[in-house]
This record gives C-alpha cells, sequence and structure tokens, in this order.
C-alpha cells in the first residue's frame, strides 16, 4: 500500500471511530463495536506509516478510542 492510499484508508477508520464512537449519542451496536475495534486495531497496525507529530496524534486516537472501547464493554 502506498503512502497516499494509507493516508487515505487512515482518515476513513478515523471518520469512522470519531462518528461510531465519540460523535454517535446512541450506544454503538455489537456490529458496530467490532468495526470500531477493526478500525483500531488497523491504526495500531500501520501507525508507523507517519513520522513524528502524525504518529503523536494517530497514538492519541487509538488510546482514547481503546479507553471508550472499554467503558462501553463494560456496561
Amino acid at each position: 500500500m502506498q503512502k497516499k492510499e494509507l493516508y487515505e484508508v487512515f482518515g476513513k477508520k478515523i471518520a469512522l471511530i470519531n462518528d461510531k464512537l465519540f460523535n454517535n449519542k446512541n450506544i454503538p451496536t455489537p456490529e458496530e463495536l467490532i468495526e470500531i475495534r477493526e478500525a483500531v486495531t488497523f491504526l495500531h497496525d500501520h501507525k508507523y506509516g507517519f513520522r513524528e507529530q502524525g504518529l503523536n496524534q494517530v497514538e492519541y486516537i487509538i488510546l482514547e478510542a481503546k479507553e471508550k472501547l472499554e467503558e462501553l464493554e463494560s456496561l
């Protein structure tokens, strides 16, 4: 996967996480939780495609998403 493609996929994954996990007032469905977890895993597995500040931002998004997922799964 080339950098441009990687950035596009990252953007889509981050948008999905923000939309389904943080911006949505409804609790995600079990299917959406799986989709979110897969997005977080993808970001985690490919985060080193970014350098310095970009990497820090991706790691922050991953950490926040994992914490929110754990909170939702404990309900």
